[in-house]
């Protein structure tokens, strides 16, 4: 792995990028790059964050240009969509220590082979920082370190219209929800749609219980693999109650796949009606993550929650980023989070920063 340790943030000026720049800046002086293609955001960025963090110029999208933009790097944290995996690549390539925040859906022979290659190269890829996949697989984790034959996971997650969601962010939830996916039942996988088969939730004190929809959810889809489970389900509600309804009624619709188009066109990233409909949520940001997990006749069920979904990703990947930086996370091969962070000090971690998780028993249901 490369001795130098800048950390380059793609998409280091965005939503979340920003918010983890910010965070790591101080910690790592004059060596956190901020890169993107919009040169001149990266720069802003770089004047009001300081600590001699410094600009570059890097489109994910060619090769060449990722390639270039690597100098002096040690570590990667992506918070950009790509679609082609050019930085990881190159992570591996060199032998870096890689992170991102974009969701995966599955983790498949390509990512094995790539994985017996970083393991030669020395680069350590932990793929999905972040709330989900990121926190998540750490509850998750926590859950099933203290359960007998942990057997199902449930990861429950609710979002608030009004909340600040980068383009990304929209565009994963457009895009997932227009598509069937794999359900992980009984030791057997079958095809579902997203915003079906509602559930009722309990996402704690001042959110209550909530209808929750089926959703593929990043974290959910290697837990048969990675935790030993049978069953691995992902739900999705949407903070007020009548945006899960809507959400479910376009999906059942077929009219996902339009409103994909639209935001593919859409400038800036924002659909206009989307953005009027926010107008009166504009202080409701709350959000909560739900993990169940049973086993051996138990039911646990961890619970994180707060406000603005993009403070707690920027906090989870910072912190996964400081580990892989400072090398207590070191191991060659790409991964899943599970498979490498330790939970317990990230969640300790977390909760320095004010992110409490609570854990608690509950009656099967």
């Amino acid at each position: 792995m490369a001795t130098r340790a800048d950390v380059l943030i793609l998409g280091g000026y965005g939503v979340v990028g920003a918010r983890i720049a910010a965070r790591l800046a101080p910690a790592f002086p004059g060596q956190v790059v901020v890169a993107g293609r919009d040169s001149a955001a990266a720069e802003v960025m770089c004047r009001r964050i300081g600590h001699g963090s410094e600009p570059r110029h890097i489109d994910v999208s060619h090769q060449v240009s990722v390639e270039r933009g690597l100098e002096g790097v040690g570590t990667i944290i992506s918070c950009v969509a790509q679609s082609k995996p050019h930085a990881l690549h190159a992570a591996i390539e060199r032998g870096l220590a890689y992170t991102d925040i974009a969701p995966r859906l599955s983790f498949g022979s390509e990512d094995r082979l790539r994985s017996e290659e970083a393991a030669r190269k020395g680069a350590c890829i932990v793929l999905g920082a972040g709330l989900s996949p990121g926190i998540s697989n750490m509850m998750a984790l926590r859950l099933a370190t203290m359960t007998e034959n942990p057997d199902h996971v449930e990861t429950a997650i609710l979002l608030s219209l009004g909340d600040e969601y980068g383009r990304d962010s929209l565009g994963h939830v457009v895009e997932a929800s227009a598509h069937s996916f794999a359900l992980h039942e009984g030791g057997q996988s079958r095809q579902v749609q997203p915003f079906t088969d509602g559930k009722p939730i309990d996402f704690g004190a001042g959110l209550g219980v909530r209808t929750a929809y089926l959703f593929p959810w990043s974290d959910v889809v290697n837990y048969p693999d990675t935790l030993g489970v049978r069953a691995a389900v992902g739900r999705f509600a949407v903070n007020p109650g009548w945006a899960t309804t809507a959400c479910s009624w376009l999906a059942r619709a077929g009219l996902v796949r339009w409103l994909e188009r639209r935001l593919e066109r859409a400038s800036g990233g924002t659909i206009p009606a989307l953005e009027i409909l926010k107008r009166p949520y504009a202080h409701d940001d709350r959000f909560a993550l739900v993990v169940t997990m049973r086993g051996s006749g138990r039911e646990l069920r961890a619970l994180l929650s707060g406000r603005h979904q993009a403070e707690v990703t920027a906090a989870a990947a910072a912190e996964l980023g400081h580990m892989l930086v400072s090398r207590e996370i070191a191991v060659p091969g790409v991964w899943l989070p599970e498979q490498v962070v330790p939970h317990q000090a990230f969640l300790d971690r977390l909760e320095k920063l004010g992110y409490h998780c609570t854990i608690e028993e509950r009656p099967r249901s």
